[in-house]
């Protein structure tokens, strides 16, 4: 049955496991055709041995992935390495494959490892002499894999930067530019910008690469040639950028990295950034974007006027948005930006500020959320304890909802995990317990609410900051276990005996979950892009 399949069927087959390793390994074993197709998966990326945890597991695996590339060598590259004193695999038998020209991922960082391993295991007493065996293995595979390979994901690390990888890498191409065509087909950059020579290796980049949609800058330095190779690109989809101080803000405005952002404005689809200053308004630049994350995007110097423009700014295809400024929120703006999103939000993220503006417009920001984002799956937001009616409207109305965080927009205290809750390291004080009690006029609390008012996909529930009665948590559980439905629960409760005991009670029943790989990711028609 296997052999009648015909195979380009085949290969969308595989295609579904190629994250699955072992079950592609039992699958090279089927026969020929197989074999074929699956051979070209697992070398596409070669460096996903790193994810073994056993250390020694791991230098097995890539000085037999250094092996496999030496054999690959051209006969010239052999005799150099030879002449060199160095001890050259010998295998059973040829080569089957090209496995270099199946590569699609170049990891400089782990490829530098897995040579450095290589020449380890030759037994070489000199430093000198091992460092020179390094950097000539190094040159003669770098130019094998630029030779052989269509490169689509390209990624490094600074911990590169001691070693010569990425000064061959710009050598090379310099040298002979039609090399640089295996990177005709870059559509994913990772790195690090500041390590010294990664401006060359941008540079280098810019005349090869035109259709990258992925960049990722996990440590972040303005240059002129990560903005230059921003701006070059035609089809650039998503921008990911982490700074690499936390302690400080970054201005985002003067950079020219963020100008060559915002050329691409229109293209993007995705914008993550983490401890920039962002300008609020030139958000209604990018209009085709899905998925929205800011992360610490305030700073000391925000003012209630430069948030102004969140409530006006129309972004009508987005999914996916997370808000957590360390400095000033403004709930209002937020309840007004959710209007103008044309109900296609998906996941909605407003993450605790040291300075909220406007603390009782929690229920207006819960409410615009429960009458424009119908398609909701995960929620995280503020709230108070005399939000009941607004969070049973937005139960109602987003029936497809999977995940609930609520934080109490009076009360923020550190918490810690403990078993199945969060426990609050401290005493409640007086005027802080004021906050936590259920107001007399409140016909249900929160907890009540989600017991009476059942959304059917709720798997996730948190609420912090608000204290229930163990009646009402015994309640909401023997709800969950009436209709057999497991649920991940977070509660700030006191440490109480009672409640603990009442918590392992439904854990041994399985319906309190610990950990959200309980539950399985089902194919999502309505998941992001």
């Amino acid at each position: 049955m296997s052999s009648v399949l015909p195979e380009d069927c085949l290969f969308n087959i595989f295609e579904c496991l190629r994250n699955d390793f072992r079950s592609l390994n039992s699958c090279v074993r089927v026969n020929r055709i197989w074999n074929a197709c699956v051979i070209p998966m697992l070398w596409c990326n070669p460096w996903v041995i790193e994810e073994i945890n056993n250390k020694v597991k791991i230098q097995k695996g890539q000085i037999k992935l250094i092996d496999v590339f030496i054999s690959a060598l051209p006969q010239q590259s052999k005799s150099l390495l030879q002449q060199s004193e160095l001890v050259l695999p010998t295998l059973s038998q040829p080569l089957i494959y090209d496995y270099v020209s199946f590569m699609r991922v170049l990891n400089i960082s782990y490829f530098e490892d897995s040579v450095w391993n290589w020449v380890t295991n030759q037994n070489i007493k000199s430093l000198r002499e091992f460092m020179q065996k390094v950097e000539l293995v190094t040159l003669h595979l770098l130019q094998l894999i630029l030779k052989r390979s269509k490169i689509r994901k390209f990624i490094t690390y600074y911990v590169s930067c001691n070693k010569t990888t990425l000064l061959h890498l710009v050598d090379i191409i310099t040298k002979t530019p039609e090399i640089g065509s295996c990177f005709s087909c870059l559509q994913e950059i990772e790195c690090d910008s500041t390590i010294p020579i990664i401006s060359e290796v941008f540079e280098m980049l810019i005349p090869h690469c035109k259709e990258i949609k992925r960049i990722v800058i996990k440590k972040y330095k303005d240059s002129k040639e990560l903005g230059n190779l921003i701006t070059a690109q035609t089809n650039l989809q998503d921008i990911i950028i982490y700074h690499d101080n936390y302690n400080f803000l970054m201005e985002l405005e003067n950079q020219k990295v963020f100008e060559a952002i915002r050329v691409q404005s229109k293209s993007l689809v995705r914008l993550d950034l983490c401890s920039f200053d962002f300008p609020i308004h030139v958000l209604g630049e990018f209009e085709n974007l899905e998925e929205l994350i800011l992360f610490r995007y305030g700073s000391v110097l925000t003012t209630q006027d430069n948030l102004i423009p969140l409530s006006t700014i129309s972004l009508k295809r987005l999914k996916k948005v997370s808000f957590y400024n360390w400095y000033l929120t403004h709930l209002g703006f937020f309840a007004s930006f959710f209007e103008h999103t044309n109900e296609e939000l998906r996941e909605i993220t407003i993450g605790p500020s040291y300075s909220t503006v406007d603390r009782q417009n929690t229920g207006k920001l819960i409410s615009s959320i429960g009458i424009h984002c119908p398609k909701l799956v995960t929620l995280e937001v503020p709230a108070s304890p005399e939000d009941s009616q607004q969070v049973k409207n937005l139960l109602e109305s987003c029936d497809k909802i999977e995940k609930v965080v609520i934080y109490n927009i009076k009360l923020s205290l550190p918490s810690v995990r403990t078993g199945n809750l969060f426990v609050q390291e401290s005493e409640i004080n007086s005027s802080q317990e004021n906050f936590s009690k259920e107001p007399e006029q409140v016909k249900e609390n929160l907890l009540q609410v989600f017991t009476n008012h059942f959304s059917p996909n709720l798997n996730s529930l948190s609420i912090s900051g608000i204290e229930f009665p163990i009646k009402d948590i015994e309640t909401f559980l023997e709800h969950r276990s009436s209709i057999s439905r497991a649920i991940l629960l977070y509660l700030n409760s006191g440490i109480d005996k009672k409640i603990m005991n009442l918590l392992n009670k439904y854990k041994k029943k399985g319906i309190l979950i610990e950990d959200e790989k309980y539950f399985k990711k089902k194919p999502n028609i309505n998941k992001i892009r």
